[in-house]
């Protein structure tokens, strides 16, 4: 969506003169969201992780969030007692905005799903998912 703006007028600043710029663009993006759950939990060492999660955005029509199918989109974990996510995975989402992955087990840690962005959505980041492994 854009936005256009006809005419905007400048005070002279002691010149004599006002200026007036051409049209003022402004690049709106819609909102994103993304949904994490990450199971079994608690989980044994070395058994699968399945990570699933939902990428919508923003629908300005029907002023609701939508899928957000064919995006590509990052599994990151965060080891317990560590400050950053690492990415572990990119998946594309599915026509409805599904996303899912299944990883192995090896330390307890937070999963979360992350999204860049793009020219008409902004970047999204959900909420983690703690998973124990034992």
């Amino acid at each position: 969506m854009e936005l256009r703006r006809a005419r905007a007028g400048f005070a002279s600043h002691g010149t004599g003169r006002s200026t007036r710029p051409g049209p003022l663009t402004v690049r709106l993006k819609r909102a994103a969201k993304v949904t994490v759950n990450a199971s079994p939990e608690p989980v044994t060492k070395g058994k699968a992780i399945t990570v699933t999660g939902k990428i919508s955005r923003a629908n300005w029509a029907t002023k609701k969030y939508s899928g957000y199918g064919g995006r590509s989109v990052t599994l990151q974990f965060r080891a317990t007692g560590t400050d950053s996510f690492v990415t572990v995975k990119k998946v594309t989402s599915s026509g409805t905005g599904a996303l899912k992955a299944t990883v192995t087990a090896t330390t307890d840690g937070t999963w979360r799903w992350s999204y860049g962005g793009n020219d008409t959505t902004g970047a999204a980041k959900s909420g983690g998912d703690h998973v124990d492994v034992r």
